[in-house]
């Protein structure tokens, strides 16, 4: 049979650009993971314990097959296809045996549990290392070893009876169902994958074009316009995506080079894009996948989660736009120019229309969410909409050659499972060595005693308590992806916040927050490297550039407890409302006083010293004192506005 037209070959090819028979055999993979996860979870045919052990053995087939297909060594090719099939070895025991396994060795493993239990740990840390790099599987080893050895230490928080090889095994996935096979893995299988499925399918049926157009159109043509197309764009690409790193790869090798030719420095514009990215894990409704471990964690609900990080993620991207605006005032940038290639992001028209299916999918998704479907499935029916939505429009197209349609159809939806199954197997890998790291911490009884010690040394006031939290995040979460950060932090220093009395989800949204910001924080700051790589501009200094825009983001967690009704935990709507443009407005208070800037560049220290008054006046949990400073920071601008004699409207020509 002929299937070309049919198949995206660029997915089936390798480096030297031949189609290989493992290529066929990672097709054939990738759609029964994607048929057999929607199966479990519309008919929850497997027991859970069964699930997730066909979760994590087929993300590593996908895992190794993909490694391989990608590899000219032939020997490098078999030494993926050999570690598949050892994953695929280990599935299968777990699922063969599962009743034995929960019914007979609930208090200890055989000796073929040992060696599968193994085998699978091995292979996983492999599959994280080849995927993520070296520093989730080395602090797994560790923890690990600290779990075997913790009797050598003599320090009371370091310090437990140690833990037996075969406990240890137990403990990492069969028969006890933790490390591996927990609960996270559990998060991974019926909640992330069929959201990386959905992102996927936006992303194949033209996502990130419709994106970017719409990301030009709304901020392209003002001061500064490419790097307010990065801002917007990588928020709306965070909606589908939730990756940080995919993030500036995927739109950052546009909107970075546009920046430049608009005149940012490289560091300013990698930086731009770094933070930009980094904001999506804030974004609902998919949160860089992490709202649905802090569901797992903490108990509440999926759409509570969502609704929480709105107005956070508004203010985030509100105060990126407003310090772009004022650097490229500053710096006498103009917008998008209205011919060239550059403009060409600004030609909407026929082109949104082709790309109003996507809105559709995202709003009946978030409104499936909000009337409480279950998010799986709520998911599902999205996923299942745009592959009909994409099938008519592509019908409409080809409507005198309708067969064309189809084939273009297939072409698009296995695209997106590709690319959804790929990304959702990297995660599932990288959750499963998290899952060993948590419950090593938790079994030796290590996060409990910080937590204790944490509590003992803020004493009586949260500010240094917060600090210590805030540090460990930070600390804990260097190099990292955002999952795996939070994961981490949500059990080291979220219980030392909720145990001082602090509200379960701001305190985990409050480690998230600080995790998060890791990415973008020297000396690590993944999203700065990527982001300067790709601007051909010095790392450390995109890094600190990329802190500096980044501010809201060691601020906000700190307004979580000081206003909860940003997380829409207190207040009505009026509060709720007054307190998100309070502090949307002091973040351009602060900006305007670091910058020197509003209208024109130069302003006086009188009024920078009047805009930190304002950002003060705006932070205190007063709805009085807020109010005043609203109208304080209002008059400062007016003031502003007639010492330049300039328009916001009215760009600065360009300097040379």
């Amino acid at each position: 049979m002929n299937l070309t037209g049919w198949l995206p070959e660029d997915t089936l090819r390798g480096p030297d650009g031949k189609v290989r028979p493992i290529a066929w055999l990672l097709l054939a993979t990738v759609l029964f993971m994607a048929a057999s996860h929607i199966a479990q979870l519309w008919l929850l045919i497997l027991p859970s314990g069964q699930f997730k052990a066909l979760h994590l053995g087929l993300a590593l087939i996908v895992v190794f097959l993909t490694r391989a297909q990608l590899e000219n060594g032939w020997a490098r090719r078999i030494l993926g296809v050999a570690l598949a099939v050892l994953s695929l070895l280990c599935c299968a025991y777990v699922i063969w045996m599962f009743d034995a396994l929960v019914n007979e060795r609930m208090f200890g493993p055989s000796a073929g549990d040992m060696v599968v239990g193994s085998a699978l740990l091995v292979v996983t840390l492999i599959a994280t290392a080849s995927t993520w790099g070296w520093t989730i599987p080395v602090l797994a080893v560790l923890t690990l070893l600290y779990a075997s050895f913790g009797n050598v230490f003599e320090s009371h928080l370091l310090y437990h009876s140690g833990v037996s090889f075969d406990r240890l095994i137990s403990y990492t996935s069969i028969p006890f169902f933790q490390g591996l096979l927990g609960s996270m893995t559990g998060q991974s299988a019926s909640l992330i994958f069929i959201f990386m499925i959905f992102a996927g399918l936006l992303k194949s049926t033209g996502g990130i074009d419709f994106i970017l157009t719409v990301a030009g159109r709304l901020g392209g043509r003002t001061a500064g316009g490419p790097a307010k197309v990065a801002v917007i764009g990588s928020g709306l690409m965070g909606m589908i995506s939730g990756s940080t790193v995919a993030n500036v790869a995927s739109t950052g090798t546009i909107t970075i080079p546009l920046m430049k030719q608009n005149g940012f420095k490289p560091e300013q514009a990698g930086a731009i894009e770094a933070v930009a990215s980094n904001g999506g894990q804030f974004m609902p409704p998919i949160m860089g996948l992490t709202a649905f471990l802090i569901a797992g964690m903490t108990g509440i609900s999926y759409p509570t989660i969502m609704f929480a990080a709105l107005m956070p993620a508004l203010i985030y991207y509100g105060n990126l736009l407003v310090a772009v605006h004022f650097l490229a005032v500053a710096q006498g940038l103009r917008g998008i120019s209205g011919d060239g290639k550059a403009a060409a992001a600004l030609r909407v028209g026929a082109e949104v229309k082709q790309y109003l299916h996507l809105i559709a999918g995202l709003v009946l998704l978030v409104y499936l969410l909000s009337v409480a479907i279950p998010p799986a499935h709520s998911g599902m029916i999205a996923s299942a909409f745009i592959v009909v939505a994409e099938f008519g429009k592509q019908l409409y197209i080809h409507r005198n050659a309708p067969m064309e349609g189809v084939r273009a159809t297939c072409r698009r939806v296995i695209s997106g499972l590709y690319d959804g199954v790929g990304n959702g197997a990297q995660i599932a890998v990288v959750i499963g060595a998290i899952g060993i790291i948590v419950d090593m911490l938790t079994v030796t009884g290590f996060a409990q005693k910080l937590s204790n010690i944490m509590l003992s040394v803020a004493g009586d006031g949260p500010w240094m308590l917060l600090l210590l939290a805030a540090i460990s995040c930070l600390v804990f979460g260097l190099g990292m992806p955002t999952p795996a950060a939070y994961s981490i932090v949500a059990v080291l220093a979220a219980p030392a916040l909720v145990d001082y009395g602090i509200d379960v989800l701001a305190a985990h949204m409050y480690v998230f927050f600080y995790a998060n910001m890791s990415a973008v924080t020297p000396p690590v700051a993944l999203a700065a490297l990527v982001g300067a790589k790709i601007a051909g501009a010095d790392y450390m200094r995109t890094a600190i550039k990329a802190t500096c825009l980044g501010l809201p983001g060691f601020i906000l967690p700190v307004m979580f407890i000081i206003s909860p009704e940003l997380l829409m935990l207190e207040g009505s709507v009026a509060q709720r409302g007054l307190t998100f443009v309070a502090v949307l407005a002091m973040f351009v208070a602060l900006n305007a006083a670091i910058s020197g800037t509003t209208f024109e560049r130069g302003m006086p220290i009188v009024m920078r010293s009047a805009m930190l008054i304002c950002a003060a006046l705006l932070a205190w949990p007063s709805p009085v004192i807020r109010i005043a400073g609203l109208a304080l920071l209002a008059i400062a601008f007016v003031v502003e506005h007639r010492r330049s004699g300039a328009h916001t409207a009215s760009p600065i020509p360009a300097t040379k």
